[in-house]
């Protein structure tokens, strides 16, 4: 049988008004796709997540979808105890009754502890300034020094906001809900909302957005709160940097519309019962854009999720 030739590409993107949140400026993004897509994430999904069964490794965890529809873990996406936290590298599609080795960053250098093993999913985020150096990078083993760069990153939250005993993000992810949350009001997310624009310091950062407007509700205020933490790492001018103009969300949004992903049946397209997923990578100018799509049974593939970066922003630090 031919394989139908079928391009993945960025669904048209629709930018609106501008938030200031403390140093963010915060840009509302709908999309023209579909919007129904059958998937869970971890509010919502039933996923059971160890150290590997052959023998824990800081760069890898086992993830079973114990739930009734396909699972998506997000890169960044905090996964909370066993030996140590650790952060999902890349965003992974897990169907139903499906077990896979996940690639993790391990964000907590201080603690190694044997005979703990199960590890919680309650959608937190890593900080931009950290997610930003898994962008584009492929898989942990393959980056010169990443996970030591991941580690100095989360060391200088210990050194601006405290230090942590084991250097671990989750706590600094604890100190900030506890004791920031009530200093910014961030917007709700508006009707079919289904992605933001965050500017940082009066630039544009990150354009991320889901495959639907429900996804997007789920991970929108932990997305958020986790932005807010680097604001701590900001020198005092860029904090008290203006309003990040509107235009400058609506470029970055043209130029993420003309990036392409190739074939969906290209290199890295996976099979599951109820669904075809495919990692996604891509690049133009100076912006990457990572994440995944998948294609349900007589429907063209749509964007599932997609996290798109300004590499010229400081806090990218040459990535």
């Amino acid at each position: 049988m031919q394989i139908p030739q079928l391009p993945v590409g960025v669904p048209q993107l629709h930018v609106g008004a501008g938030t200031a949140v403390g140093p963010l400026t915060l840009f509302p993004v709908w999309t023209a796709a579909p919007g129904r897509l059958g998937i869970s994430t971890a509010l919502r999904a039933d996923l059971a997540v160890s150290e590997l069964a052959a023998g824990a490794r800081v760069g890898q965890l086992t993830v079973r979808n114990n739930g009734k529809h396909a699972a998506l873990l997000l890169e960044g996406e905090l996964l909370e105890g066993g030996q140590q936290h650790r952060t999902c590298a890349r965003d992974v599609l897990i169907d139903t009754g499906e077990t896979v080795d996940i690639d993790t960053f391990c964000v907590e250098a201080g603690r190694w502890e044997a005979g703990q093993d199960t590890h919680r999913c309650q959608a937190r985020r890593a900080p931009l300034s950290i997610r930003a150096k898994m962008a584009g990078g492929g898989p942990p083993g393959t980056g010169s020094r990443r996970q030591e760069q991941i580690w100095e990153r989360v060391r200088r939250f210990d050194a601006v906001r405290g230090p942590s005993a084991t250097s671990s993000l989750p706590e600094h992810l604890d100190r900030f809900g506890s004791l920031d949350r009530h200093r910014f009001s961030a917007p709700k997310p508006l009707d079919g909302q289904r992605g933001v624009v965050i500017g940082v310091g009066g630039q544009p950062l990150l354009l991320e957005v889901f495959g639907t407007a429900s996804l997007f509700r789920d991970h929108y205020r932990q997305l958020i709160e986790a932005a807010l933490l680097d604001a701590e790492l900001l020198p005092a001018a860029a904090r008290s940097a203006a309003p990040m103009p509107g235009q400058l969300a609506r470029d970055l949004a043209a130029v993420v519309g003309t990036i392409g992903f190739g074939e969906f049946y290209g290199e890295g397209a996976q099979r599951h019962d109820s669904m075809r997923s495919r990692s996604v990578l891509g690049v133009r100018g100076p912006v990457i854009a990572e994440g995944m799509a998948v294609r349900l049974p007589d429907r063209d593939p749509d964007i599932a999720h997609l996290s798109c970066w300004n590499t010229t922003h400081p806090l990218m630090e040459a990535v």
